[in-house]
Formats: C-alpha cells, sequence, structure tokens
C-alpha cells in the first residue's frame, strides 16, 4: 500500500514549518520570550533523531560487495594497488523514513551504501561523498574516488562511504519507463502516477538521509565532498543541521536558486560558449594531435549542424546522427581530459568523411536503454523548482544576455525561447517545497567551495554566490571544465583540498589555481 500524500498545501505549509522551526525557537531563547520553564529547544539532528528514533537504533548488516556495487575485477585490481585492503570493502542497505517530513508514515526505503576502510592506522572519521547529477550513483562514485590520482593522505586519513540516494541506482528505485508521450509534463505525471517514491525525492530528504548516515557511522560531523550537484546536498545539509557540519568540500559549486528558469538558461548560455570553444581550439590548442579538424569556429560548427539535421549520419545500430545528436556528444566532451577532448574532435572527423566506425562510436552513447535515469534526474530538480518561476526576469535577463547563435539566436522569439520556458515541473505538487531562496551555514565549521572560471555545467558566478552564502572560503581554478579536484589535473587544487581535509586548513584568500 502506498504511503498517503498530504495535499498540495497541506505540504507547503509542513515544510515551510519545518524549516523555520528552528530559527523561531532560536530567536525565543535570545529574546527570554520562551515559555516559563520551557526545556531548551532541540537542535535539528536532534529534533531528527527523536522523531525516528527506531530507525536510529538500526544495525547495518554489512556483507561482501559484487560486481552489481561497481567493484568488479577491475575496480578490484586498482584498489589493491593503492593499498586498500579489498576484502575490507562493504555493501549494505540502510534503512530511511519514506518521508522525513511525516513520523506517521512507517513505510522505509533503502539506501544501497560502501563503505571502504581508511589505509591509515588512525582515521579521524568517515567522509561521505556524492558526484552530482542529480540522479548519478554514489556506490560506484566512491570506489572510484578511492583511487583517484592525489587523493591517497585523504583515503589514510578517513574511512570512505558512498551512497546511492533515494529512487537512484540500487537504493529503492522509482520506474519511469514506457512513457507514451514526448511532452515533459505527461512523461513526469506517468512518472509520479507510477512511483509514490517521486514525492519525496526531493534534496533535503536526501540531506536528511545523509545526518542518519552520520549518526550510523558513528561520528560526530558529517565530512563530506561533493560535486556539481553534490555541493546542493552539502550546502543544504549544513543548512538544515549546521551544528553537525564538518570539513565540506563543494566542487563546481551551485547556489540556491539551481534549479530555477534563469539558471538553466545562464547553464546552456556557458555550454554553448565552451562549445564554440572546443570548435575553435581544434586548430591551435589540438594542433597535431587531430588530424583533421571537423569544424574551426562558430560558423562552421553550426553549417556541420544543419547538414546533419538535414541528412543525419546513421550508425550500425540505426541511431541517427543529426545535429542536436552531435551536439550533446561534445557536450559530453566538455566533461572530459584534453586527450579525450581531442580524440572526440578526431572521431567527429572522420565521421564526417564516412567513417562507419567512428559514427557507431558517437551512436552508441546514444543507444535509448529505458533506464529513465533523466526522469529520475527531473523529479530531483522540480522538488527545487522554485514556487515563483519569474518568467518576467528570465526574459529581461535573457535580453540582457543575448541569445547565442547555437541556441537559435540572436533572435529571441517564441521558437528561441520556448526550451527555457518550461513550466513542467508544477505536474509534481511538491515543486518549490525544497531551500529555493539561499542557503546558511550559521554555526558550521568552515566550509571550503570550488569554482573553476570555465566551467559549463555549474557557472563560476555561482560558486562565488555559494561561497557568500555560507561565509565559506572560496577555491578559484582558472580553467575550462567541471570537477577540480582530484581529476588529475591541478595539483595545486588537489593539494589544497587535502590540507583541508587533512589538517583543517582552508587555502589563502583569493587563491586562484591552474591546470598543471
Amino acid at each position: 500500500m502506498a504511503p498517503k500524500q498530504r495535499s498540495y498545501a497541506a505540504q507547503r505549509s509542513v515544510s515551510a514549518a519545518s524549516l523555520l522551526a528552528p530559527v523561531v525557537a532560536l530567536a525565543l531563547l535570545l529574546t527570554g520570550c520562551g515559555a516559563v520553564g520551557a526545556q531548551p529547544s532541540k537542535s535539528g539532528s536532534e529534533q531528527q533523531a527523536h522523531d525516528f528514533a527506531a530507525l536510529y537504533k538500526q544495525t547495518i548488516k554489512w556483507t561482501t560487495c559484487d560486481e552489481g556495487d561497481g567493484l568488479d575485477d577491475g575496480t578490484a585490481e586498482a584498489l589493491d594497488e593503492a593499498g586498500i585492503d579489498v576484502s575490507g570493502i562493504t555493501c549494505a542497505f540502510v534503512k530511511v523514513p519514506f518521508d522525513w517530513e511525516d513520523p506517521t508514515i512507517k513505510e522505509t526505503v533503502d539506501l544501497s551504501v560502501v563503505h571502504i576502510p581508511s589505509t591509515g592506522k588512525n582515521p579521524r572519521g568517515t567522509l561521505l561523498g556524492n558526484p552530482g547529477g542529480p540522479g548519478a550513483t554514489g556506490v560506484g562514485f566512491m570506489l572510484g574516488m578511492a583511487v583517484s590520482p592525489g587523493f591517497e593522505d585523504v583515503v589514510a586519513d578517513y574511512d570512505l562511504l558512498g551512497f546511492d540516494p533515494r529512487g537512484i541506482g540500487r537504493s529503492t528505485p522509482i520506474d519511469c519507463d514506457g512513457a507514451g508521450s514526448e511532452i515533459p509534463a505527461v512523461q513526469l505525471g506517468e512518472c509520479i502516477a507510477k512511483n509514490p517514491l517521486t514525492h519525496t525525492m526531493g534534496t533535503s530528504q536526501v540531506a536528511r538521509d545523509m545526518e542518519l548516515l552520520r549518526h550510523l557511522s558513528g561520528d560526530s560531523v558529517l565530512n563530506y565532498i561533493g560535486y556539481s550537484y553534490g555541493t546542493m546536498l552539502g550546502a543544504t545539509y549544513t543548512t538544515l543541521f549546521p551544528e553537525r557540519a564538518g570539513r565540506m568540500v563543494l566542487d563546481s559549486a551551485e547556489d540556491a536558486q539551481w534549479a530555477s528558469l534563469i539558471h538553466n538558461f545562464d547553464q546552456q548560455v556557458a555550454i554553448s560558449k565552451a562549445t564554440v570553444a572546443l570548435a575553435t581550439a581544434c586548430r591551435t590548442e589540438y594542433k597535431g594531435e587531430v588530424s583533421v579538424c571537423p569544424f574551426t569556429d562558430e560558423e562552421s560548427l553550426i553549417r556541420v549542424l544543419n547538414e546533419l539535421d538535414a541528412k543525419p549520419l546513421v550508425a550500425s545500430d540505426g541511431t541517427e546522427i543529426n545535429g542536436q545528436l552531435l551536439q550533446s556528444y561534445l557536450t559530453n566532451a566538455l566533461y572530459e581530459s584534453h586527450f579525450e577532448r581531442g580524440r572526440t574532435l578526431d572521431t567527429i572527423a572522420l565521421a564526417l568523411f564516412g567513417n562507419q566506425k567512428a559514427i557507431d562510436t558517437i551512436g552508441e552513447g546514444f543507444a535509448d536503454d529505458g533506464s529513465g535515469v533523466d526522469l529520475a534526474m527531473n523529479i530531483v530538480t522540480c522538488h527545487s523548482f522554485p514556487i515563483e518561476p519569474d518568467v518576467p526576469g528570465l526574459l529581461k535577463h535573457i535580453d540582457k544576455v543575448g541569445m547565442p547563435k547555437l541556441l537559435g539566436g540572436p533572435e529571441i522569439n517564441d521558437e528561441t525561447l520556448a526550451p527555457f520556458v518550461d513550466l513542467s515541473c508544477y505536474t509534481l505538487p511538491e515543486s518549490g517545497l525544497d531551500i529555493t531562496d539561499r542557503f546558511s551555514a550559521k554555526g558550521a565549521d568552515p566550509i571550503l567551495v570550488i569554482g573553476i572560471t570555465g566551467d559549463h555545467a555549474t557557472p563560476f558566478q555561482y560558486a562565488k554566490v555559494l561561497a557568500d552564502e555560507l561565509g565559506a572560503r572560496l577555491l578559484t581554478l582558472d580553467g575550462q571544465g567541471h570537477a577540480a579536484s582530484y581529476s588529475g589535473r591541478s595539483t595545486c587544487v588537489d593539494d589544497a583540498v587535502t590540507r583541508y581535509l587533512v589538517s583543517g586548513d582552508l587555502p589563502a584568500k583569493g587563491t586562484v589555481c591552474r591546470d598543471d
């Protein structure tokens, strides 16, 4: 039987009350206006432990991990070479409430988790991690983090803990396969109707799951490293549980309006600029690495995309590679290393010359696997979609920034605006119930925020906003791409993050790193 859902109005009322209650209680204590004989109010973590006492008493049943958890032979070999005891790596399922906002609901959700023992003799505690997405799995991510370049001192100082967020990966899943429509609101509606869990997949719910994981790990504070959307999980956690926030690394950060219309537009503008920059760099940065450039500037890139829209390339499995798909292939390359970007340009050039192997390489990453991952990502995003979408503000912002040619500009009309005026998130009754205004870290330990000046996925200006909101130290990487630390690109960043996690020392104010 599916848990009973609160009404839309009641949900908003309860959510607002839950976020404001600690603030109101604190104000009463400071002003001396509390009731005579009243006991001091509980902190957020104490209140949660009180409301869900049974789950806080559970014992985790750890078992051997398998390939389904991401511990395949190749990963095991890499971990062993890194000096990590593979036999000590264990996996489990942890039960969390279906809805942290309603203790009367007894149904639970299973979270898939992995524990990786420290290589040191006296670890200081546990480091929890999340790769972002939203919708990316954290178990496989943490297995990979354990062998990341420059991470050796961290894994010597901490046990590592990874988890698949609710509805994602091997945690209690949602099934959004079989949508019979291409209309986003209909797709979301069908997914929501089949999956009650979609109502409680918001960032605040996951942050509360993280607080339970902290308690069950036996740590007094949560030490955390999160990338991209994972920075929103970290910022939400510090807002809800500042008294439990330990050393927090928020890499490639966004801010509280990350799911808004304006932020979506800004991200697409950043992706467009980065894509054009990659095309333009073919004859300069990749000279000698790429045999033939498939395009050399914005005009030639747009020309190729238009030609593919008119006559797509066809992979052996039938996948049609039109302009939109090739553009997505280029966007994926923006997350890769310099070498991989060069190989992408080479592959595209070969494909345009008719090389079937190259065409198949492009197409194989876009075969429809029916996983429903994108809809899971949309569901999480919709929880943070603002109650007031501010379409007039979006239009004013687009008029100021301009519409890139790669997005159909410079003309601003119905056709070019349509992708950015998407209100389908209102299909989810809980849209806007998460933190959509600003984050706070009052009372938390010092936090480290990292931003990349040329980040296409989380534009740099938002890392600066988040650092200001959290009173955090901002570490800047002057470069392109997404994800700065422990990605084999900047020893300066890796060393700064390691010093912070191991010793608690923040980099000097205004520190700017560059790629090696």
